[in-house]
């Protein structure tokens, strides 16, 4: 493969690197999007753990396209971007898993212990430590990773199977236990979520169950993948394949945290009293509010937990905040 053969001697890049490109700078496009409709209107010093959980998702996979834009348009011909290919893949692919793990410990958290500190829950204490194998993975990625330059110049990357089946492994067994989790909330009779003043919590848990699964398939398909060449597989195609699978993770989990909207939220929304004075002008102001910050927040889980408390407990400032 000779990419000077252009008469003016131009480098000419081919059909794969222009579609590589094409998807990473359409990632960022996507990302940036998202970023900006999520935070849209939060003022950043209220940003409580979950939220934050979700902004740092979008950061992460906004950056991990942004540096695969970068090093598709000088993976042939150059090692040290095929190097750079590599790490990137393996270092900011980690850090999105991680943070979609804490995402969803937070979830399970909310969903089966509704008023408990995270800290005061087993439950929550045990899915934690159960992210440290997801350190042994981590540095067995990085020992038996694989970045070549073949003879026509292509960059080859992947993980070797001393690395890649254990990294399968654990996600389908976390993931796993995570839907084993969320499942046993939504069907069990004695579980929090039953009753008819609990929707909101279902629905979240019905979502982010889903959510899981998607997460799941999707991280099998991609490090399968990476097994499957055994380490030879194209740069700029590998590259493409994981900024597609960070980007629909957080697309997954922008519709997790997004309110249903359903017509009669909406409707108690534009409800504005009149006729009542001050304090009607008052009511009407904080409604306003409430959507503002919903509206941009979407599905807020602490709102839900709020909720739970007012009908239940009376003063939710009598109840240990749940985060």
């Amino acid at each position: 493969m000779d990419k000077f053969d252009d008469p003016t001697g131009m480098y000419t890049p081919d059909a794969s690197e222009s579609v590589s490109l094409f998807i990473s700078l359409s990632c960022v496009s996507v990302m940036s999007l998202l970023s900006g409709r999520k935070t849209a209107g939060t003022k950043f010093g209220t940003v409580n753990y979950p939220r934050a959980l979700v902004i740092g998702l979008y950061i992460v996979s906004w950056l991990f396209s942004l540096v695969a834009a970068m090093l598709v348009q000088t993976n042939n011909y150059n090692i040290i971007s095929c190097r750079l290919s590599i790490l990137a893949c393996i270092l900011l692919y980690a850090l999105s898993k991680v943070l979609i793990y804490l995402f969803l410990i937070e979830r399970v958290h909310i969903v089966t212990a509704i008023g408990v500190t995270r800290w005061s829950c087993t439950l929550f204490k045990f899915n934690m430590v159960m992210l440290l194998p997801y350190l042994g993975c981590f540095i067995l990625a990085v020992i038996y990773r694989v970045a070549i330059l073949a003879d026509d110049g292509q960059c080859k990357i992947g993980l070797l199977k001393q690395a890649g089946i254990p990294l399968i492994a654990y996600d389908i067994l976390v993931s796993s236990w995570y839907t084993v989790l969320f499942l046993r909330a939504l069907i069990s009779s004695t579980s929090m979520l039953q009753g008819p003043t609990k929707s909101k919590l279902r629905e979240v848990a019905r979502r982010t169950l889903m959510g899981s699964i998607l997460a799941l398939l999707l991280s099998c398909a991609n490090i399968s993948t990476l097994v499957y060449f055994n380490g030879h597989e194209r740069g700029l195609i590998c590259l493409a394949s994981c900024t597609m699978d960070v980007t629909l993770n957080a697309i997954t989990i922008h519709w997790v945290t997004s309110r249903s909207g359903s017509s009669s939220e909406r409707g108690n929304t534009n409800r504005s009293p009149r006729g009542v004075g001050d304090s009607g002008q008052y009511a009407m102001q904080e409604t306003d509010k409430v959507s503002h910050l919903r509206s941009h927040i979407s599905v807020s889980i602490e709102s839900y937990v709020e909720e739970y408390h007012q009908l239940h407990f009376g003063n939710p400032s009598n109840i240990t905040d749940p985060r």
